[in-house]
């Protein structure tokens, strides 16, 4: 997922990605409540609006970053 999401990012400068290990980040993805992996989450004025749990293609991560 890190390349699509890498390349829609580069397109959508109204859009901050964040890659989060959760290995490394167990409270955060916790807090966010991530069971599977990949997981999308996005989050709009402090608040999780939509979120996508596998593989997506390129077309799809935009239009759900957008969203």
């Amino acid at each position: 997922m890190r390349p699509v999401v890498s390349s829609v990012s580069e397109q959508l400068d109204s859009v901050d990605f964040y890659n989060v290990d959760v290995n490394d980040s167990k409270d955060l993805a916790e807090q966010f409540g991530v069971q599977s992996i990949p997981s999308l989450v996005l989050i709009k004025d402090g608040e999780e609006v939509n979120r996508s749990v596998g593989f997506i293609p390129e077309n799809q991560v935009k239009e759900f970053a957008q969203s």
